[in-house]
């Protein structure tokens, strides 16, 4: 899909984007395309803490890699000028720099990119986001939706699936052994 670039927006590189003033939103380069959205509600944290809690426990138990918080840059290389920013990612061990992380963005597509909803989010802009996911190379990417309380999962393949509060989450072979039920991604959020 070509994206046409707008002439009323800031225009930037990745080293620019890294060191400009931003405070109190979350804000990702697409395109050379500075993007800005509102700070995220009270849903959309309590899931990405229920979902870090659960694949940190594992992952860090199973040393099979890193899990990053939301606010982590991943400069997406195949693409010019993105650095996107899921709510929760993972990394497996064999694509982590030998030497440790050095300073800056993380120069490589997660493995794992984790997107919860929020209602300043239009439907074009996640579609690009997952288009830019999924030509990086992210192998498995999950979309929650904290007010409908599904999960949309999509393999790297292209193939999607929904699961719904009675459905088990896993990480496939992605996150090999993670489950947990979709519910508990829930907990804390009234109906």
């Amino acid at each position: 899909m070509a994206h046409a670039a707008r002439p009323d927006v800031m225009r930037m590189t990745p080293d620019e984007f890294l060191v400009y003033p931003l405070s109190d939103v979350k804000a990702e380069l697409v395109r050379g395309e500075l993007r800005v959205t509102p700070p995220a509600g009270g849903p959309h944290g309590r899931v990405v803490i229920n979902i870090l809690r659960r694949l940190l426990a594992h992952v860090e138990a199973h040393g099979l890699g890193w899990v990053f918080a939301d606010g982590t840059g991943y400069q997406l290389l195949e693409l010019p000028r993105t650095v996107r920013v899921p709510d929760v990612s993972f990394v497996r061990t064999d694509r982590l720099p030998v030497e440790g992380i050095g300073p800056g963005l993380l120069k490589l597509a997660p493995d794992l990119a984790i997107e919860v909803l929020s209602p300043s989010e239009s439907a074009s802009e996640l579609e690009e986001k997952l288009d830019d996911y999924r030509s990086c190379g992210t192998r498995l990417i999950c979309v929650v939706d904290p007010m409908q309380r599904t999960v949309m999962i999509i393999a790297r393949d292209g193939a999607v699936r929904w699961l719904r509060e009675g459905d088990t989450l896993d990480g496939g072979d992605v996150v090999p052994g993670f489950a947990c039920a979709v519910a508990e991604l829930f907990e804390g959020i009234a109906r």
